[in-house]
C-alpha cells in the first residue's frame, strides 16, 4: 500500500468516526470523498515527524473581512520561514462544494458565501483533523474574521488540547481603516468578475452590511481574548497577541508593520486601543482606484445585473464614499 492509499484509508476513517460522534456537524461529507481530502492535503507535502514530544507553532491571524489577511499571511510566512508553516482557512475550500454536496444546485454570487460555509467547514474540519492526527509537529496559521467566537474558541482548545503536538498559539490581528477594508471588499469582487472565465462558476460576494457587521464583532470578541490573556494566564486562550497594520506597500512584505506585541507591552494602549485607533482612523482611498472600480462595473454591468447586484453596489460604494459625485456612479446610461 503506498502513502497516498494510507492517507486516504486513514482519512475514510476519520470521517466515519467524526460522523458517527458529530452528525449535525458533518452533513454532507463521505467516506467516499476521502480520496479528495487525501489530494488536498498531499499538496502540503507534509512529512511525519521524527520527534516523539514535538513542539510547534499555531497562530491565529483575525482580521475584518477586506482587511487584507492574505498578505499578512505572507509576510508571516516569510518572517518564519524556517517553520514551514501551512495555511488553512475555511474560504479556501469553498470551491469543493458541488464535488460534496448532491444537488449541484446552481448558486448566484450573493448566495455562494452563505451556500458554501457547511461544506467548506467540514472540509476545512476533517482536514484540520487528519493534519492534527497523522502529522504531529505542523507549524500552522488558520485565518479568520474572528465573528463567530464560539468558533475561535473551538478551534483554540482544539490544538491548545492536541496529545500529540505541544503547541504554542499566538493571535495575530490585522487593522485597517474601516474606509479602506470596506473599498476593499467591493474591489477583491469586482476584479474576480473582471477577470472571470465563466458566468457559470459563481464568485464570492461580500455585502458591505457584513462587512460592517465584521467590523463590530472583530473589536468586540478581540477585547474578549486580550482581557482572558490577563486576568486569566493559566487557562488563557492565546499566549501572546499581536497588531499589525496593513502595508503601505502590498508587495513590499520587507516593511515592518507590526505596531503592538503582547510580549513587550506598550505602556500606553493595549491591542484594543491600537486596533480601534486604527480601524476608525480617516481614510482616502486613491482617485485612480475609484475610477478603475467604476470602469469595470461599467464593463460588465450586464453580469452584475444578473446577479442582481449592479445597483446595491453603486448604492453602497456612494456610503463609503460619500465624495463621489453623483454623476460618476451614474453609469447606468
Amino acid at each position: 500500500m503506498n502513502n497516498m492509499e494510507e492517507l486516504t484509508l486513514k482519512i475514510k476513517n476519520i470521517i466515519e468516526s467524526e460522523k458517527a460522534i458529530h452528525s449535525e456537524d458533518i452533513q454532507y461529507l463521505l467516506p467516499s470523498h476521502s480520496a479528495l481530502i487525501a489530494q488536498i492535503i498531499s499538496n502540503y507535502n507534509l512529512q511525519p515527524t521524527t520527534s516523539p514530544t514535538p513542539e510547534a507553532d499555531m497562530i491565529f491571524l483575525g482580521a475584518p473581512t477586506g482587511a487584507g489577511k492574505d498578505t499578512l499571511v505572507r509576510k508571516l510566512m516569510l518572517d518564519n520561514s524556517d517553520k514551514n508553516f501551512i495555511v488553512l482557512n475555511m474560504d479556501m475550500f469553498r470551491h469543493y462544494h458541488n464535488e460534496l454536496s448532491p444537488t449541484h444546485e446552481p448558486i448566484s454570487d450573493k448566495e455562494f458565501a452563505r451556500k458554501t460555509n457547511q461544506t467548506s467547514y467540514e472540509l476545512y474540519y476533517i482536514i484540520q483533523e487528519t493534519i492534527l492526527r497523522e502529522f504531529p509537529g505542523t507549524n500552522t496559521i488558520v485565518t479568520g474574521t474572528i465573528k463567530d467566537l464560539t468558533w475561535v474558541k473551538e478551534i483554540v482548545e482544539r490544538y491548545k488540547n492536541d496529545p500529540n503536538t505541544k503547541y504554542n498559539i499566538s493571535l495575530a490581528t490585522l487593522a485597517v481603516p474601516t474606509t479602506e477594508s470596506a473599498f476593499s471588499i467591493f474591489e477583491r469582487y469586482l476584479n474576480m468578475v473582471n477577470n472571470r472565465e465563466s458566468d457559470t462558476s459563481p464568485l464570492r460576494y461580500t455585502d458591505l452590511d457584513y462587512h460592517n457587521e465584521t467590523i463590530k464583532d472583530f473589536i468586540s470578541n478581540i477585547r474578549y481574548f486580550e482581557d482572558n490573556m490577563h486576568n486569566n494566564p493559566r487557562a488563557r486562550f492565546f499566549n501572546s497577541i499581536q497588531v499589525y497594520r496593513r502595508h503601505k506597500d502590498m508587495f513590499d512584505l520587507s516593511e515592518d508593520t507590526l505596531v503592538y506585541d503582547s510580549n513587550k507591552p506598550d505602556s500606553e494602549k493595549c491591542a484594543t486601543t491600537h486596533l480601534h485607533d486604527i480601524m476608525k482612523s480617516p481614510c482616502t482611498i486613491d482617485s485612480f482606484r475609484i475610477l478603475n472600480l467604476l470602469e469595470i462595473i461599467k464593463k460588465n454591468a450586464d453580469y452584475l445585473k444578473d446577479q442582481g447586484l449592479y445597483k446595491e453596489i453603486l448604492a453602497d460604494l456612494e456610503k463609503i464614499l460619500p465624495q463621489l459625485d453623483k454623476s460618476k456612479t451614474d453609469i447606468s446610461k
